[in-house]
């Protein structure tokens, strides 16, 4: 994570400069994770800190671009870093004694579910601005995607533990650049793919203005020859050691291959409405969904000294957001705690542009 955070701010610092009237260059990055189970920092470290809340996913994007517009035009360059990891609360429970060597409470079913789909990748994106008039505008953009890591599959099944033992059915299928549950060796992924972005800007009247984007609303990456693994873990393959806290030693019972295999990324939606109170203020409204995951923001925006302060709330993390924006550049912050190892809401957004 710190390699790619490193990363990300390398390629921010990247600006380009021509002699072209009217031609844009920009430079931004956007990051945006949320975790309701635990503080993002503790995702990171594995589980290692207090016991997990209520949650049953989590997600990070994060990415960094340079680019440059001209007349309808956009071509860009990225990279992004994506992890998005679906679980119910026996698994949570599980993975969370596993990783800190608890043990396990005798006489409990455990309903197992895991699915990751995870993407690290670089890209190229052409876009085109359509102007149909004064209030009405669009913007498509289509990404190509050439990944570099994947994780994408399932573990799912059942776990009891008795008074003396245990019994469990489990079932693996996952494709993947490193194997983390099964330790096997690394090999390179090959995967090229697509995604569809597009922008809708609509000045309703003299009050009230709405705006839509959508992020990956379309997507598939093809992966060719992708190491992947099938199996069936079952009570041979779980014990417990003398401390009762569980000892996973697995002798896979399955498949270790090569296969072509399809990924699809989790779309994200925003649709903004706002209301001129005046002129300088506007009260804003906000939906936000992370596949189908809805987060309803309210807010206040004011122009003072040629800049755009912006204050919202976010009313499912309880996340505050600040933001401020100028003619070339614009800052963004949004978080549910003033501690950073104890967020488990985080958003930054940082941008430069020049006009030349």
């Amino acid at each position: 994570m710190r390699a790619v955070i490193a990363l990300i701010i390398g390629s921010y610092s990247l600006l380009s400069f021509a002699t072209t009237l009217d031609t844009e260059y920009y430079s931004q990055i956007e990051s945006s994770s949320y975790s309701p189970a635990a503080p993002i920092e503790q995702m990171i470290h594995d589980l290692d800190g207090a016991p997990l809340k209520s949650g049953k996913y989590a997600f990070t994007h994060n990415q960094a671009e340079v680019g440059v517009r001209k007349n309808n035009f956009e071509f860009s360059y990225f990279y992004r870093y994506d992890y998005y990891l679906k679980f119910n609360k026996d698994t949570g429970q599980l993975t969370y004694l596993q990783r800190n060597d608890l043990p396990l409470p005798q006489n409990t079913h455990y309903d197992v579910y895991l699915r990751p789909n995870h993407l690290r990748a670089w890209g190229l994106s052409a876009a085109y601005f359509y102007e149909f008039n004064e209030q009405l505008s669009l913007k498509t953009r289509l990404n190509y995607l050439r990944a570099t890591h994947t994780t994408d599959g399932y573990l799912k099944g059942q776990l009891n533990t008795l008074e003396d033992g245990y019994q469990a059915q489990l079932y693996l299928n996952y494709g993947y650049s490193r194997d983390t549950l099964l330790d096997r060796p690394e090999e390179d992924s090959d995967g090229h793919g697509a995604s569809l972005d597009i922008d809708l800007n609509w000045q309703l009247n003299k009050t009230i203005d709405i705006n839509f984007s959508g992020r990956d609303i379309l997507s598939f990456i093809q992966y060719r020859d992708l190491t992947y693994t099938t199996a069936t873990a079952n009570t041979d393959n779980i014990s417990f050691d003398q401390n009762g806290t569980i000892d996973t030693k697995p002798t896979v019972s399955g498949v270790e291959r090569y296969r072509d295999q399809t990924q699809r990324l989790a779309a994200r939606y925003t649709l903004r409405a706002s209301y001129q109170l005046n002129a300088r203020g506007k009260l804003n409204s906000e939906l936000f969904s992370y596949d189908r995951h809805i987060f309803p923001r309210i807010g206040y925006q004011t122009r003072w000294q040629n800049k755009i302060w912006q204050l919202n709330y976010d009313l499912r993390s309880a996340a505050w957001g600040l933001g401020l924006s100028g003619e070339y550049f614009n800052i963004g912050l949004r978080s549910d705690s003033l501690d950073w190892e104890e967020a488990k809401a985080l958003e930054i957004q940082l941008g430069v542009n020049l006009l030349l």
